[in-house]
């Protein structure tokens, strides 16, 4: 299993977690939190954030998540990525930010 993996959140949702020891998610991520590899976030930010002017990339050590990490195939996919189940991302888990 990789150490890092990578998640994409919203300017105002990183602001957010500032004062919470969490992570702020969105919606997106109520059912399971949705990560990546870094050989994945091209593809992610080109579907997803594309248009967004402003993206915040989190690296999370994986051995600082709580919860149930999964690698499977999005629901109606074939392309495998890894899920938390029954999780969050800490804040101390993340190592390394950039906003784009």
């Amino acid at each position: 299993m990789t150490l890092y993996l990578y998640k994409i959140i919203s300017p105002e949702n990183w602001k957010e977690s500032q004062s919470q020891n969490c992570v702020k998610l969105a919606k997106e991520d109520d059912e399971f939190i949705h990560l990546a590899t870094e050989s994945q976030l091209q593809k992610i930010i080109d579907k997803y954030w594309g248009n967004a002017s402003a993206y915040v990339i989190l690296k999370v050590a994986v051995n600082r998540l709580p919860g149930e990490l999964v690698y499977e195939a999005n629901p109606g996919g074939t392309n495998k990525y890894y899920h938390l189940y029954g999780g969050a991302i800490p804040r101390d888990s993340i190592v390394e930010f950039k906003i784009k």
